[in-house]
């Protein structure tokens, strides 16, 4: 197997697409088709969080005329709906006669894999799946490429259920039940930084990487950031892959990422833990609630930024070391919550507006 490589801008993907397919030598088997972007949540377009509507456009002007279903399932406690409208998805399901799928709410089947018992959507078994992942980096699994992306194929209560368990083992184990037909990552705009919140930066990558294999591919994205394999324990390490088109050498070019266990904003300490993108997202909203506002930029600068503030999320076993005030966020932080008599914002995940009340 071999994976493709290829320079793409938003104004050349059309013809970047048309040659990677013809690169990597692929033509789908089936005609119905469902596809896979990374759209885990509504955000500004070509800022590296999500697929770019014109990557999944493209692939499908090369194949026309087929079945073709659009299926995302969102960040917990979001809506892929919404998400989708918001990225121009609806927009492209009209012009190429897709339908849209909320993952979320789609019917499912029973498969057995080492942790159990998991809900797929039934468009794997009816429709030749094809993963197209966006290149980021994260702070909990170090890059989100395809593999990663797969988890919004989840029903919401085993997202949450892979966090708890092990999200790296989770997302590796994933990654052998279900084998796309082809995965392309979408590097047009990519994220460095400590994605995929607030603190990733969109990097101008211009690459296209495509195949067969899904860990392969995953391979060659993480060449291509410049990361270790340590920096990514969920893709399973294989030997040199083969490329076509661009070498590794020739599209590489190493991305930032400086996590060091906690987010830091000013005085803030963000204590992530085992939680999922729900509170992590809902954080990210509830601060930008505080910079839209005179008020509480000037409520937060006395409680986050003169003062030291600790936010727990997730499972978590001790107090920070020389933690000022402390909240917790959501409902996995419940018991550790009453423990120590800390104030939380309940739910899974818990509204911006009860994090606002507690900042």
């Amino acid at each position: 197997m071999t994976v493709g490589i290829v320079r793409a801008t938003l104004s050349t993907v059309d013809n970047s697409m048309a040659e990677l397919m013809r690169l990597i030598g692929y033509e789908p088997r089936r005609e119905a088709l469902f596809i896979k972007p990374n759209v885990p949540d509504s955000g500004p377009r070509g800022q590296g969080l999500y697929t770019d509507p014109a990557v999944v456009g493209a692939f499908l002007k090369v194949f026309p005329g087929r079945t073709v279903v659009i299926g995302e399932g969102c960040t917990v406690g979001r809506d892929a709906d919404i998400a989708l409208r918001k990225n121009g998805y609806t927009a492209l399901a009209e012009r190429s006669a897709a339908r849209l799928v909320n993952l979320d709410r789609t019917e499912r089947f029973d498969v057995a894999w080492p942790y159990g018992r998991l809900k797929l959507p039934t468009y794997l078994r009816t429709h030749e799946y094809i993963n197209i992942a966006k290149m980021k980096t994260h702070i909990q699994t170090g890059v989100t490429l395809g593999m990663k992306n797969q988890k919004g194929l989840l029903a919401p209560a085993d997202k949450r259920r892979f966090h708890r368990t092990g999200l790296d083992e989770c997302i590796r184990a994933l990654g052998e039940v279900v084998q796309p037909a082809l995965t392309i990552v979408d590097g047009i705009v990519a994220l460095e930084g400590d994605g995929p919140w607030r603190y990733g930066r969109p990097l101008e990558m211009n690459v296209l990487v495509a195949g067969t294999d899904l860990g392969e591919v995953d391979n060659v994205c993480r060449q291509l950031m410049g990361f270790a394999p340590q920096h990514a324990p969920h893709i399973p390490l294989m030997p040199q892959v083969e490329t076509v088109g661009l070498s590794i050498a020739e599209a590489r070019r190493p991305f930032a990422f400086d996590y060091k266990g906690y987010f830091v904003y000013k005085n803030v300490y963000e204590h992530v833990n085992d939680s999922c993108s729900g509170c992590n997202w809902t954080l990210y909203y509830a601060f930008k609630a505080v910079k839209r506002s005179t008020w509480r930029r000037l409520k937060f600068r006395y409680r986050g930024v003169w003062r030291r503030l600790d936010i727990v999320m997730g499972h978590a076993s001790e107090l920070p070391s020389g933690h000022g005030k402390v909240i917790c966020l959501g409902d996995c932080a419940r018991e550790f919550a009453e423990e120590h008599g800390l104030p939380i914002a309940r739910g899974c995940p818990p509204k911006a507006g009860e994090v606002l009340r507690l900042l």
